[in-house]
């Protein structure tokens, strides 16, 4: 029996255009005839979720807000970095309105400032997703994907990890051996290599040949990586980097009042920031 409170459900706040299209999805969002994405309201769930310290450390947060406020993407985790922004700003647009009080702390006295914004203005300003997706590496063509949700958590819990043993280390210099902190660090520094070759695998479509055959495997696409000069492996991860470029644009200059010291910042976007 379908529930007869159904029709008292939330209703879409707002409508966006995502910066990717919905290229990049291996089950292509939902749009509507205008090519944008549906975005909801956030429910009481989705804020106890932005509140739980481990769903924020492995992105589970972010991939919660996707998954309830933007559900007609099939696989939240798939979600490109630009498009992941823009439903964020949408879905704080849906629940709270159009208002936005960031503050920042100076960099010259550390006094904090308030400055206001307005969601609608930063969702005019989104830049798309440029079309061309690939590079030319010598005689291959390689198409690439821009960042999703899922690997950028990766990124960060690696780095916070990374920020954690060095705090160690630091903390417990007499007590460790010269010897054991260097293999402390270089085996993490190891593992840290081994996550960018894979993130870089996973930000791989195919690889074009000249006889135009195309290859795909994840395994041949790694074993590539690991043959190619260090030039064309930086060419690729400056392609993705432009890929993730696009999206909202969240600089802004700022000047403190205390000092009238000016400095370019940004909005911090991570969610417990962005909805706090």
């Amino acid at each position: 029996m379908e529930n007869p409170l159904k029709q008292y459900f939330r209703v879409p706040g707002a409508f966006v255009k995502l910066p990717s299209n919905g290229r990049f999805y291996s089950v292509p969002p939902k749009l509507s005839s205008e090519g944008e994405l549906a975005i909801y309201p956030m429910t009481a769930e989705d804020e106890l979720w932005l509140k739980n310290p481990d769903a924020l450390l492995n992105g589970e947060a972010s991939k919660r807000i996707i998954q309830s406020c933007a559900p007609d993407i099939a696989n939240p985790e798939e979600t490109v970095l630009a498009d992941a922004d823009v439903i964020i700003v949408s879905a704080r647009f849906a629940t709270y309105g159009e208002g936005l009080t960031v503050t920042s702390e100076c960099p010259s006295c550390k006094e904090n400032t308030e400055y206001s914004f307005k969601l609608p203005d930063i969702l005019a300003s989104v830049k798309q997703t440029p079309d061309d997706n690939s590079i030319q590496i010598g005689e291959l063509q390689v198409f690439v994907r821009p960042t999703t949700v899922d690997l950028q958590a990766k990124i960060g819990l690696a780095s916070l990890q990374y920020r954690m043993l060095i705090n160690k280390v630091a903390e417990e210099k007499q007590e460790l051996l010269e010897d054991r902190q260097k293999e402390m660090i270089q085996s993490f520094s190891h593992n840290i290599t081994t996550l960018q070759f894979e993130i870089l695998r996973e930000n791989i479509e195919k690889i074009v040949m000249p006889d135009g055959n195309h290859v795909s495997s994840k395994d041949h696409i790694k074993e590539w990586l690991g043959n190619i000069k260090k030039i064309e492996f930086d060419a690729l991860n400056t392609k993705i980097e432009q890929l993730n470029e696009s999206g909202t644009d969240i600089a802004y200059k700022a000047e403190c009042q205390a000092c009238s010291h000016k400095y370019d910042t940004s909005i911090a976007m991570d969610p417990i920031s962005f909805f706090a």
